[in-house]
């Protein structure tokens, strides 16, 4: 006689719903500060103008006031660092035994960017005709197509690749393999999916072949674009914008020529700053999306002194007129 098989133990201790509410302007940088935590998801809503509210679930743990109050101390230090927060609050609560991830799942909706639509693969969505289905389980990692930056990224390769079919991209932060599955969705030809988090690619992993498109999209662990090889037509990078800021001279010698750069994850008051920093590593600014307090800029290589086409202008303005 054949023993029943034992159903998989659910853990039934309480989860912790952080809530933390701060200006826009800090967004950027709580998310960051709260993503460190490794919780068991992340949403953002937004309450009232000007202000954003993250809900953050992390798992029981007799260990864990230490890192909440290292994260409420980073929270409150911030105009240290020139941000203004506005009022905080910071708010947690005990959340009835269920299965891991409930909570944060219920707030989990499909999403229509262009022709994609993205659709937690827990979540049923009608497609329309033409349109691209995605199914993304960001389990601990960042990205599901809800929050206004992947929207924004969405948005920049979707431009970017309606002309570049077949092209090669480069998804540098990659978190849930997200951008990388849209690009290959949208045409490229070869994806390289880079994440220093080894919980993000191994979601990203996880996507690529929940989405059949493992062997178009490969995923490598590492910081920038160390791990992919060659030359990018399209590198897109949704982070935030000091880490972007440093990524541009490496983004520089890693495009193809006419290749584009695009950066999400920027708040509004720091764009300008990396509109700077993008001319001196060697850009031009092809356009700013925007969503919200949210934008992505949209970058082209500058050619090179020296280069083909900068002896040609070189040559047209030494005519004579």
């Amino acid at each position: 006689m054949t023993a029943p098989r034992r159903r998989p133990a659910v853990i039934r201790s309480p989860w912790v719903e952080l809530r933390v509410t701060v200006s826009a302007e800090a967004a950027e940088a709580v998310g960051e500060i709260l993503r460190d935590l490794r919780g068991g998801g992340l949403v953002e809503e937004r309450p009232a103008a000007g202000r954003v509210r993250f809900r953050s679930y992390l798992p029981p743990s007799r260990l864990l006031d230490g890192p909440l109050r290292a994260a409420r101390l980073r929270i409150r230090e911030l105009p240290r660092y020139g941000l203004d927060p506005g009022r905080i609050t910071i708010a947690r609560r005990r959340l009835p035994a269920q299965r891991w991830g409930t909570a944060w799942r219920a707030y989990a909706k499909a999403v229509r960017v262009g022709r994609l639509l993205i659709r937690p693969s827990w979540v049923r969505a009608a497609p329309r005709p033409g349109d691209l289905v995605m199914a993304i389980d960001p389990g601990m990692a960042f990205g599901t197509g809800m929050h206004a930056s992947t929207r924004l990224a969405l948005r920049g390769l979707g431009q970017a690749l309606a002309r570049r079919q077949g092209a090669a991209v480069f998804d540098v932060g990659t978190g849930s393999g997200i951008l990388a599955i849209a690009a290959a969705a949208l045409g490229a030809g070869t994806v390289w999916a880079v994440d220093s988090d080894p919980v993000a690619t191994a979601a990203a992993r996880a996507n690529a072949r929940l989405n059949g498109c493992a062997r178009r999209v490969r995923v490598a662990d590492g910081s920038g674009m160390g791990a992919a090889p060659g030359r990018a037509d399209v590198i897109v990078a949704n982070i935030v914008a000091a880490t972007i800021i440093e990524l541009l001279p490496e983004a520089r010698a890693r495009l193809a020529p006419g290749g584009l750069f695009i950066g999400s994850g920027i708040v509004a008051g720091r764009v300008r700053g990396v509109l700077r920093a993008a001319r001196a590593a060697g850009f031009q600014k092809r356009a700013v999306l925007r969503e919200g307090d949210w934008r992505a800029v949209v970058l082209s290589a500058r050619p090179r002194s020296g280069s083909p086409a900068s002896a040609a202008r070189r040559t047209r303005s030494a005519r004579p007129r």
